[in-house]
């Protein structure tokens, strides 16, 4: 079967099954630090839905080409920055009225609970965005601002994790 990705070409040996050929795959993407992002079977486009213990053990005698491209995890990130800011600008929302609500005396945190898996999600794409040379990572702090949440969501002080979402997380969640 012949294979590509991206602009390399190779011919898989005759014995070797589609799981040996992804494996293949994708360590010469890893190999160039990047990441398989499509792949088409003949004309069949795969996804990582399509993988199945099942496919995996087929031979690649049964087809005919493989093709498949790559992206940095940077380029990724870069692909995705809108769907990104605007994700990021729900959780900001979301987190205003959650502080307006514990001002208001709420003591329902399964909200908040919620809310946290969220910031987690936004603190990870933070962390993995570009660098500034010589400036503490936004994404570690929010992260030691986080931890003082948790400390005060423990402690059931409304006043102190409204304090801190609206002073200290979320202008950072904002940047």
């Amino acid at each position: 079967m012949n294979v590509r990705l991206d602009n390399e070409q190779w011919q898989s040996a005759s014995t070797a099954t589609l799981g040996d050929i992804l494996a293949d795959l994708s360590e010469r993407a890893h190999a160039r630090s990047r990441i398989v992002t499509t792949m088409m079977l003949d004309d069949r486009r795969i996804t990582d839905r399509d993988i199945d213990p099942q496919l995996l053990q087929e031979s690649s005698v049964n087809y005919h080409e493989l093709v498949a491209s790559s992206s940095t995890q940077q380029e990724i990130i870069d692909s995705a920055q809108g769907t990104i800011d605007r994700y990021r600008g729900f959780v900001v929302e979301e987190g205003t009225a959650l502080a307006h609500q514990l001002r208001m005396g709420g003591q329902d945190l399964a909200p908040l609970d919620l809310w946290l898996g969220k910031v987690a999600d936004v603190v990870e794409i933070i962390g993995n965005g570009p660098k500034q040379p010589g400036t503490e990572s936004p994404a570690r702090i929010i992260a030691e601002w986080m931890e003082k949440l948790v400390e005060a969501r423990h402690a059931r002080d409304t006043v102190c994790m409204a304090d801190l979402l609206e002073y200290e997380i979320l202008p950072r969640l904002s940047a």
